[in-house]
């Protein structure tokens, strides 16, 4: 560059800053801040103020100014705590997936579902269709015809799951094996997952040996003709 350029480079540029639904409570919360009053007080104070914005922003904004002008370090969330009434039940989306979802009880009396979730149903029809679509999957998943799986996706290639059976269609040949067959590729990627697993807990630490001692281990520490005295000797040779 020449000494022109760099001349030109000197000069800050003027930006215009940009207007925050704060900056008409900054000096009110400055000024309440140097006072030491507690922040939760001056939160409630510049709502009522006529602050409209969200609740969050205020909340941070008013962290920083204490951090960085008071050392006063606030913890998140440290305004306010959402939650429900003691008298309301809450029930969430993956508690009501759960419900539909799964075959056996497990847990859906603990979670509070089980008294509420025909409630639900009636009151939401998509639960109810959402649980036949399971069900009508489930059924023909663990049958032995594999041509019902057109049927299936004849009926709800359309409906609120048509993205699932989009994914249907483009390994139709291989889920109408698993129907149609009694072998399983199950053991296998079992297997796979838990070399995997291994993989990323121990070998980017360690070296190829410590990876083929800690998966031995693993797979044969169940066998009947497994000995570690047996390993520990083959160790010790390296």
């Amino acid at each position: 560059m020449t000494e022109e350029d760099i001349r030109l480079l000197a000069p800050p540029k003027n930006y215009k800053k940009r207007k925050t639904v704060v900056d008409d409570y900054l000096n009110i919360i400055y000024k309440i801040l140097y006072d030491k009053i507690d922040p939760a007080v001056i939160l409630s104070y510049v709502l009522r103020m006529g602050y409209d914005g969200n609740l969050k922003t205020l909340e941070n904004y008013i962290a920083v100014l204490a951090k960085n002008n008071f050392n006063n370090a606030l913890h998140i969330n440290w305004a306010y705590k959402t939650e429900y009434p003691k008298e309301i039940t809450v029930i969430k989306h993956h508690q009501i997936l759960s419900s539909i979802l799964q075959k056996s009880s497990g847990n859906i009396g603990t979670d509070g579902i089980k008294e509420y979730i025909e409630i639900i149903k009636n009151y939401y029809e998509i639960v109810s269709l959402l649980e036949d679509a399971y069900n009508s999957f489930y059924t023909i998943l663990m049958g032995k015809d594999s041509n019902q799986l057109d049927g299936f996706i004849k009926a709800y290639e359309t409906f609120y799951i048509k993205g699932f059976v989009e994914v249907i269609k483009k390994d139709i040949a291989l889920i109408k094996n698993t129907i149609s067959h009694n072998v399983s590729s199950g053991f296998v990627e079992g297997n796979n997952n838990k070399f995997k697993f291994i993989k990323r807990i121990l070998y980017g630490r360690s070296n190829l040996v410590n990876l083929f001692k800690k998966c031995y281990v693993t797979f044969q520490l169940k066998s009947m003709n497994f000995s570690l005295q047996k390993l520990l000797k083959v160790n010790a040779l390296y």
